[in-house]
């Protein structure tokens, strides 16, 4: 069965990574809800999708750069006056839902890796009970190495990025077995650079493909019938409505 992500608990149903859409997203028929990870400057790990302030929430600046009494002031846009949530705040939430967590580790403003922010991540689940039912991604390779390395055993998915082919050409199946040799069970495309035969191809190499970004009826059917394993989206509830009756 091809799984529903809520993507930052529902980017177009309710204001992207608040408060308010995990605790929609968890009541919702979905197998995930998804979220993002980055670390304040003074070592707390909080959820925001973008590396700097300013698109979703007020201000500028680089959340690396600030530190958590700053953070923690800063309000969403098209909120009530919620602020950024820390990943603790997020996890009291999900974590009596019955679903499960699709958790992106972000990099800083600059491309870097937080150091040992993978660690961090893998301890605090692990401490609330919740690491069973973590499937982590992330578009940085190494990234998931490391994850594969503390969290053995734990789904772990390779984002391709959009410029990806660009670069390196459009091998799927070189792509899949660079993945598999990690030691990473994914990969997910962009939903619309997703070809008819990348999921054949991924499977030969005993690799599971998946896709983000189905935000509308097209891409969301598209990604249903393609049997997928999962896809995240902005419309969990369109996405809940189009799903292929058993």
């Amino acid at each position: 069965m091809t799984e529903i992500a809520s993507h930052r608990g529902g980017a177009q149903c309710w204001p992207e990574n608040s408060r308010l859409a995990f605790r929609q997203s968890s009541g919702l028929p979905v197998e995930f809800v998804e979220f993002d990870i980055h670390r304040s400057s003074d070592g707390v790990l909080l959820v925001h999708h973008d590396a700097t302030l300013g698109r979703t929430a007020e201000g500028d600046g680089a959340i690396a750069d600030l530190a958590w009494n700053t953070l923690n002031r800063v309000r969403l846009i098209g909120t009530d006056g919620e602020t950024i949530p820390s990943l603790g705040e997020v996890l009291d939430i999900l974590g009596p839902s019955p679903l499960k967590l699709r958790v992106e580790l972000k990099n800083r403003a600059d491309g870097s890796r937080y150091p040992g922010l993978e660690g961090e991540v893998v301890a605090e689940l692990s401490a609330r009970g919740l690491l069973d039912r973590t499937t982590f991604t992330s578009f940085d390779l190494e990234t998931l190495v490391e994850l594969a390395r503390l969290a053995p055993g734990r789904p772990l998915i390779f984002l391709v990025k959009e410029s990806y082919f660009t670069t390196h050409g459009r091998d799927i199946r070189a792509l899949a077995r660079k993945v598999r040799a990690a030691g990473i069970g994914e990969l997910a495309l962009r939903v619309s650079q997703m070809a008819d035969d990348d999921l054949a191809i991924c499977e030969e190499e005993g690799v599971r493909f998946g896709v983000f970004a189905a935000h509308d009826e097209a891409a969301i059917s598209r990604a249903f019938a393609a049997g997928v394993s999962a896809f995240t989206t902005d419309r969990p509830d369109l996405a809940i409505t189009l799903r292929p009756q058993a």
